[in-house]
């Protein structure tokens, strides 16, 4: 049913806080995570929550989670 859904995409406007490098969102079973593009830092998603735009909330939309 979501198969053909992205797993992965670059989260605009987001740079990680260790390097200042682009952070990509990967779409997992339950959760998003953010991982910088440079350096591999992770982050929880609710460490960038102010930074969340409507186009990223619509590449969430069919992530079953709690909202943040």
């Amino acid at each position: 049913m979501f198969a053909h859904q992205k797993r992965t995409w670059l989260a605009d406007g987001m740079k990680c806080r260790e390097c200042g490098g682009e952070l990509v969102a990967y779409r997992g079973c339950q959760e998003v995570t953010l991982r910088c593009l440079k350096c591999g830092t992770t982050y929880d998603l609710k460490e960038f929550a102010s930074d969340i735009d409507e186009d990223f909330e619509e590449e969430m939309e069919f992530v079953p989670m709690d909202r943040i």
